[in-house]
């Protein structure tokens, strides 16, 4: 029985702000990765001043139908991952909309809507991970309905629509400019415990699939 290949991960990270908190979560990701010997891209939407905005022309089964062929290359390489984190900061309640148009003009090119749709589930054998951050704090937010809200969205109709593998999400609040170094430090541990777990979870599948094969 051979090894299999290393566990490939993607971070989509969504922030204005190259030093942002979510900057810096997005490459404590991409470093806890590396240090468990798998491989981790990270894009950062706004510094490659990615386009949210979905054309007519881009909507599964209108006429005229005609995707960017980047796009639907991009979600190509999105089936062939193992993990895809996204990193973001809740803003009015909801992800940046720079992150909405990645999910419709990315990772649903060329896929169909609606419970009758047949295409095949971009994201079938990946590991969805969220990670958001917010400066308000969790008693606050959850009285509003945020987190819940963002469960449903990601871990229930992103899941099911593009087949999820798994989901997971990682909320940080209380994020702010002037907190203390020692929280600002707890925070960091968090996410490299999650990270631990995700990556030692992604990595046990593929042996797991590795030796399926072999036993066939």
């Amino acid at each position: 029985m051979g090894s299999p290949l290393p566990v490939h991960h993607l971070v989509v990270l969504s922030h204005p702000q190259p030093d942002s908190f979510c900057g810096a979560i997005a490459r404590c990701w991409q470093e806890r990765a590396q240090h468990h010997h798998q491989s981790c891209d990270l894009r950062d939407l706004y510094r490659e001043n990615f386009d949210p905005v979905l054309r007519a022309n881009e909507q599964p089964g209108k006429e005229g139908y005609t995707p960017l062929p980047q796009n639907i290359a991009e979600r190509e390489r999105l089936e062939q991952l193992d993990v895809l984190t996204f990193v973001y900061p809740v803003w009015f309640g909801t992800p940046p909309a720079m992150l909405k148009g990645y999910l419709e003009r990315v990772v649903g090119s060329g896929i169909g809507f609606g419970p009758e749709a047949d295409d095949p589930k971009p994201l079938a054998n990946v590991r969805l991970v969220q990670i958001s951050t917010s400066s308000s704090s969790t008693p606050w937010l959850n009285e509003k309905g945020v987190p819940s809200a963002l469960h449903t969205l990601f871990d229930t109709y992103i899941a099911e629509v593009f087949g999820a593998h798994a989901t997971y999400r990682l909320h940080l609040d209380a994020i702010t400019q002037n907190m203390g170094e020692q929280r600002a430090a707890a925070r960091f541990r968090e996410v490299q415990d999650f990270a631990d777990r995700v990556c030692a979870e992604a990595n046990a599948d593929r042996w797991d699939r590795v030796r399926a094969k072999s036993e066939s």
